[in-house]
Order: C-alpha cells, then structure tokens, then sequence
C-alpha cells in the first residue's frame, strides 16, 4: 500500500494544470480549463436582448470581416 500525500487546494491545481501541460500542450490545456469552467447568467436571454434590433444583412457583412478565431 501507498501512503497519501495530501496536497494543498493550490498545489492541486498546480500540479493538475501541469498535467493537462504534459498531456495537450498549453493551447489545449487552456482549451480544456475553458470548457470546465461554469458560465454565468442566461445566455439566452442575452442573446435575445443584443441581437433583437439587428438583421441578418447588417451582421453577415461585419462576420466575414472577423477572422476565425481558432
């Protein structure tokens, strides 16, 4: 049998991100942190509260502007 070492809440997290590190490399452990995080509010709602007073043919034009991201 082993022994247990305890870890602080710090070092945990620590030691976790290190993991995710070794594993995907920093964009992927950042990727990763991203999806576990919980959100906050309603997206829904806001969604429906921004993009009430626009149209398809004012936003289309400004989306193929913005470069993709990922």
């Amino acid at each position: 049998m082993t022994a247990t070492t305890y870890m602080t809440p710090n070092k945990v997290a620590v030691e976790g991100f290190r993991a995710l590190v070794e594993k995907l490399g920093p964009g992927g452990a950042v990727e990763f942190i991203h999806q576990c995080e919980p959100g906050e509010g309603n997206y829904t709602q806001e969604r429906k509260d921004i993009l009430q007073n626009f149209k398809l043919e004012e936003l289309l034009p400004v989306a193929r502007k913005t470069p993709n991201r990922r």
